[in-house]
Parts: C-alpha cells; structure tokens; sequence
C-alpha cells in the first residue's frame, strides 16, 4: 500500500481518502472558488476561454508539496503564461495558460500564512525559518477550510496523495503532470474545436461482466463542434450485428459530455464483442470522424454454477487498515464482509483469519475488495492478496495488484449440487508432486496454474504435457476447464 510517506514526521500523517487519483483522461470537475484576495474564479470559463488550467493540490504540512511550491516552477509558469491583465503576469505572457494553488485538506488561512506547528512556512510569501524568500506567491491560493471553500473540490478530484498536480486542457480532459520542473513544456492539448457538428467519444468505462448473460451497455460522448449538439445517432453491435441503434437528443454547449445510457443486451456469452458507433450529430456527417473512432469491448461472462460455501482469505501488506471487502447479492446487499485489517509495526504482510459464509442458491453474487488508498494490497512494501474459493475450491476472485477496488461476480449452483467435482474422476493429474513436466489427461480445454497467493502463473491450451520448470518450487491449484465446468485440483513441485 503506501510505498512512501509524503512528510517527515510519520505521526502526521492521517489523511484518508475512499477513491485513487482521478485518471488520466477523465473530463475534469467543474468547480468555482474563491481566492484569498476574495476573488472568484470558474474553472470551465478559463477552459472555454482557451486557457490550459495547472491546478495544485498541497497540504499546509506536506513536506514535498512545500519543496514543490518554493521551487518557483509554477511561479514561471504563471508569470510568463498566464492571462494577459491578471496580476503578476508579464505584459510579454503568451496568455494560455492559468494556475491554482488549492491547500485542498481544510486547514486554515492563519496556517497558509505560516502560523502554526502542522505548517511547513508562510505559503502565500513562500518562506519559513530555513528556507529563503522566493517572493509573493503571484498566482491564486485557494483555502479549503469551509470559510470561502469546502473540502467538496478534493472529493471532487479525488485526491489521494499530496501534492497533486493537474493539468487540464481546454477539452476539459484532465492529466496529472506532476511536479515538474518545466510545467509548460508539458502542455500539448489538441485544437480547439473548429467543425460546426463534431460529436467525440472515449475508451469504454463501462459494465462489461455479466452474470445472467445480459448487459446495459454506456458511452460518454463530448459535443466537439462549435454549433450546440442536439442530436446523433448510437449503433450497438454484437459480433458484428446490430443490436439497437439510440436517437440521441440534447443539447450540449460546445466541450460539454453526457453518459448515455444504451438499451440492455440480452443472451450474451463470454467474449462477445461489443461495439458502439456514433455518427450523424446534428444530422450532418461528423466533421473529425477521428476523435470519434468506434468503441469497442469484449464480454465477460461471471463462473457459473459454483458452491453455495465460500472462504475469503485476506493476506494484507502493512495497512492492513486501508483494506476492507464484501460480498453482495444481486440486489446490492452484502452478505458477507470483512476489514478493516491491523496495520503491522514493520513493513511485512500477514494471513488473516478466513471468513466462511454460505450464499443463496441460484443467485448472482460479486465479490468486491476496497484500498482507501487507492494502491492496493500487493505494492511491494509488504505484498498481500486475496482469494475467494467456494467449497469445491474453485478461485471465484484472486489477485492483490489493483487501486482502489477489485474483484470479481460469481452465479451459486443449486444447494444440493455438488457442481464440479462430479467431473473431475474423468482427469488424471500426475506425477504429484513434480519437477519438469506435468500431465493431465482426460478431455478438458484448457488450464489455469495459480500459486497460493492467488496470482496466475502460466495457463495453456489442452495438451497432455505442461512444461512447469519455470515454476518456483511450492504449492500450485490447478483450474482445468471443461466443457461441464472447471475441475480444481492441487499440485507440489518439487525441484
């Protein structure tokens, strides 16, 4: 989880946050603030007006964001880019870029002033005890303590760590740029809009794992054009066949974005491909065709007919505090959960106590685990997992490398069904253990070799002998698919 702290004093540190950074590409909160000079600022007018927006995200007691803010990178970028006519800007400005400071963790104006023992310095002249005066901070400082703003633009952007810096294109597409030393260099935003009729879209975001084999497919389109998007049409296809084809209407001012929502698919199975096409905004032919290539994914159908009993066994990193997880029916409601975790004294991991729990017959169920860090539980400073086995031993969900959520969906069997063992006297697994090769007999399609942490190591077609020399010695479950399900068996190599 996390691999470093961002200030000296590690007692500090108690900042909290449900969600990762907001991702690359997303369309950027519209926000409006006030400055400590008591100006007002709207960060969609900067962006309509042409202006490519820094924005940074610091804490008063942030030794990094500190380190950051003194080194005058945001400063010049100000200064000689920011709009013409605004104060401290250069008469000689290229006038196309705009800066915000935002303390986004409520602490006060006094502590942006340097008063207080959390704050590293005076922020707003740039200087502490140690360090020397840069001068005036020339660009905006926005102060989150519920007198002029709120904490709400944090949640917003979704901040996970100090500092964060933003930069946000005219587009309104936001990308972290971090704390570079020449912010301007990185500025590269795509033309302005310049067709009357040009309606864009963006990868898929949405739902592509079903449970029941049906699927309410989404896309979020952007109007691109310079004339008010009204209206475009929405092709839906299914490997190549059309499903639905959506009339669209609105009204979007020019950048604007809506999450359409598409009619549902039914009768779908695993790796189908769907695809979205729009076209027609306005009724006239799209003017970039380029910004708005199709959209495409392939389904994922959830594991059927598994056990009713199922285990989920937690191996935690070092904040284990940070990791919670659940089980929820198809109506939303959990039905078994666990975490949050001890966090250990020393980097390290270690095995939680298994939960055990029984599910509802014939019902789809996803498993579902948080970091409210948004790293994880496999970040190197102590690498943990997590595996979700029903009482057969099939891995329903496994993994440990993610941000803020992972998981999987499952469907339960019938109560009484013994499900995959029934199948699996039909395989032979041998020699167990084993040192090079592996054989399976029997009529299966392919398999799947996971260690005991959960990870997937090799997988391979049908074949009677597997190479596993390349395995390190240990404990490995197989999942060996077959037309009747998936057969779990466990194996030892043994160099």
């Amino acid at each position: 989880m996390k691999k470093k702290l961002l200030i000296a004093i590690v007692a500090l540190f108690t900042f909290n946050n449900a969600q990762a950074q907001l991702p690359n590409g997303s369309i950027a909160p519209d926000f409006t603030l006030t400055d400590l000079d008591s100006v007002t600022h709207n960060l969609y007018s900067y962006l309509d007006n042409g202006y490519t927006v820094f924005l940074d995200f610091s804490a008063v007691w942030c030794g990094p964001c500190w380190g950051y803010h003194i080194s005058g990178a945001l400063e010049d970028l100000y200064m000689n880019h920011g709009p013409a006519g605004m104060p401290n800007v250069s008469a000689n400005t290229t006038d196309d870029v705009m800066v915000f400071f935002i303390e986004g963790d409520g602490n006060t104006i006094a502590e942006l002033n340097g008063n207080g023992s959390s704050t590293y310095g005076d922020w707003v002249t740039g200087v502490n005890d140690s360090e020397p005066a840069s001068g005036l901070t020339p660009y905006p400082i926005i102060c989150t303590d519920g007198t002029l703003n709120s904490t709400g633009v944090t949640s917003d952007y979704q901040i996970g760590y100090w500092p964060t810096v933003y930069m946000i294109c005219p587009d309104r597409i936001v990308t972290e740029s971090g704390q570079s030393s020449s912010p301007y260099s990185l500025v590269n935003c795509p033309p302005p809009a310049s067709s009357d009729n040009d309606a864009r879209t963006f990868d898929y975001a949405g739902e592509t794992l079903t449970c029941e084999g049906d699927l309410v497919p989404e896309i979020m389109i952007q109007n691109y054009g310079i004339a008010n998007l009204t209206n475009l049409s929405i092709e839906v296809k299914v490997n190549g066949n059309s499903q639905s084809i959506t009339p669209w209407t609105g009204n979007l001012a020019t950048y604007a974005t809506d999450n359409v929502i598409l009619p549902v698919l039914i009768g779908l199975a695993n790796n189908d491909a769907v695809t979205i096409d729009v076209s027609q905004p306005n009724n006239y032919t799209d003017g970039d065709p380029s910004n708005n290539p199709t959209v495409a994914f392939n389904v994922q159908t959830a594991t059927q007919n598994t056990h009713t009993d199922v285990t989920v066994q937690i191996v935690t990193d070092a904040y284990g505090s940070e990791t919670t997880w659940d089980i929820t029916d198809a109506n939303g409601a959990v039905v078994l959960s666990g975490g949050p975790y001890s966090n250990l004294s020393a980097a390290g991991t270690t095995t939680e106590t298994p939960v055990s729990g029984t599910l509802n017959a014939q019902t789809c169920h996803t498993f579902t685990i948080y970091d409210s860090y948004g790293d994880g539980i496999d970040a190197g400073y102590g690498a943990g997992s997590f595996t979700v086995t029903d009482g057969n031993g099939t891995i329903l969900a496994s993994g440990g490398q993610f941000t803020d959520v992972d998981g999987d969906a499952f469907k339960t069997g019938d109560a009484t069904t013994v499900g995959v063992n029934d199948f699996t006297s039909n395989l032979s697994v041998y020699p167990n253990p084993v040192k090079d090769v592996l054989t399976i007999e029997g009529n299966y399609t392919s398999v799947d070799i996971i260690d005991v942490s959960g990870k997937l190591v090799l997988s391979s077609e049908a074949t009677k002998n597997i190479n596993v020399k390349s395995l390190a010695d240990g404990v490995y479950m197989l999942n060996i698919k077959t037309e009747n399900g998936i057969a779990v068996k466990k194996i030892t190599i043994t160099k």
